[in-house]
Parts: structure tokens; sequence; C-alpha cells
């Protein structure tokens, strides 16, 4: 299993009941294959640096998600037949800067840590 973000900019058409059941749904594609969401950020409406399908704007929504290694590509294949999604990227979640201090042996100075 391994950590990963999921980042979806979702179609501003889409009323908020309507926005609730896609995350619902999208939820349980993530969970089918014995994934995991771990935690979920809705950013909100948000102006979009230059139009998407001609929108202007887009909602925001961050989930914090756990897959097994062979499971990614297939998220991105069924969130690619979700209407309401007008962009989304999945990657794998870097370590946050306190494991990478934590990790650090010896005497070091924490400057000369690196990736």
């Amino acid at each position: 299993m391994r950590d990963y973000e999921l980042t979806l900019v979702i179609s501003p058409d889409l009323g908020s009941e309507d926005t609730k059941t896609l995350l619902t749904k999208i939820k349980k594609i993530v969970e089918e294959p014995k994934g995991k969401v771990t935690k979920t950020n809705e950013w909100g409406r948000k102006d979009l640096a230059y139009p998407i399908a001609k929108k202007q704007v887009g909602y925001f929504v961050l989930l914090e998600i756990n897959l097994p290694e062979d499971q990614p590509k297939e998220i991105e294949r069924k969130l690619k037949l979700e209407e309401g999604i007008l962009r989304f990227l999945l990657v794998k979640a870097e370590k946050p800067a306190s494991a990478k201090v934590k990790a650090n042996k010896g005497g070091e100075n924490v400057s000369q840590v690196t990736k």
C-alpha cells in the first residue's frame, strides 16, 4: 500500500447536492480495490488560470488516499469516465518534512538532508 494525493477540479455546473454525490462516488471508486480515503480537504470554488471546457471557475477537492501499488492506473481510467470532473491529478504523496528530519541520523545538519 502506498500514499497518494488526488486533486480534483469539479465542474461548477453541478449543484452542491450533485457535487456531494460525485465525491461519494469517487470515494467508492478509491475504496473498491482495497483503497482508503484518509483525508478530504475541500478547497471550494476557485477561479481557473485559463478556461477548461469553457468554464472559468472550478470546485477544488484534495483527497489523501492509500492504494495498492497496482491500482493508480485503474483509478485514473475510472476518473476519466466521470463527466463532472474537469481535471484531476493523482500523485505519490511525499513524506512530510518532519519525517525527513526524524530520519536524519547522527549529528548532521538538517540543511544537509536531501530528497
